[in-house]
C-alpha cells in the first residue's frame, strides 16, 4: 500500500495591526470622513450650492445634477472606508486588499472627476494623495497575508 504525503499548508496569517495597519486604518478613516461629508453635501443639495459647485460643471457627463455622484462618494468611499477600517481593526484577512482597492478607486475617482468638471481645488491633490497613500501602505500591510495565500494554493 503506497502512502501519498499530503503537504499541509501553513495557515494564512491575518494582517497585524502594526505601523502599516494602523496607518492604513487612520487613512481610511480620514478618507471616510471627507467622502461622507462631501457625499452628504452633494446629496442634500444636488444643485451643488453647499459646495459652491454649479451644475454646469457636469455638462457632458451622464449626470444632470450631483445626487448620484454624491451617493457614490458618500456610500462607496465614505461608508465603504469606515467598513474596511473596521475590518482592519478586527484583523480580517480581506481588509488590506479592500483597502488597496479603495485607495486605487479613490485615485481613479479623482482623475475622472477632474476630467469631467475641468476645475481643480485643493481637495483634489489632497485626496488623490490619500488614495495613493492607502494603496501603498495597504500593500505593505497585506503582504504577509498575500504570501500566505499564495503558499496555500
Amino acid at each position: 500500500m503506497s502512502r501519498t504525503l499530503v503537504r499541509r499548508a501553513e495557515p494564512i496569517p491575518a494582517p497585524r495591526m502594526d505601523a502599516a495597519g494602523k496607518t492604513a486604518v487612520g487613512l481610511l478613516v480620514l478618507l471616510g470622513l471627507g467622502a461622507l461629508a462631501g457625499g452628504i453635501a452633494l446629496s442634500v443639495r444636488p444643485d451643488g450650492s453647499v459646495m459652491h459647485m454649479p451644475v454646469s460643471l457636469l455638462a457632458g457627463s451622464p449626470f444632470p445634477d450631483y445626487l448620484v455622484p454624491g451617493l457614490i462618494l458618500g456610500g462607496l468611499f465614505g461608508v465603504g472606508s469606515f467598513a474596511v477600517a473596521a475590518m482592519g481593526i478586527g484583523c480580517r484577512r480581506v481588509a488590506p486588499f479592500l483597502a488597496f482597492a479603495l485607495g486605487c478607486g479613490q485615485m481613479i475617482w479623482i482623475v475622472v472627476e477632474l476630467a469631467v468638471i475641468r476645475s481643480v481645488s485643493v481637495l483634489h491633490p489632497l485626496f488623490f494623495g490619500v488614495g495613493l497613500a492607502i494603496a501603498l501602505v495597504s500593500a505593505c500591510w497585506g503582504w504577509a497575508t498575500f504570501r500566505g495565500w499564495r503558499a496555500a494554493r
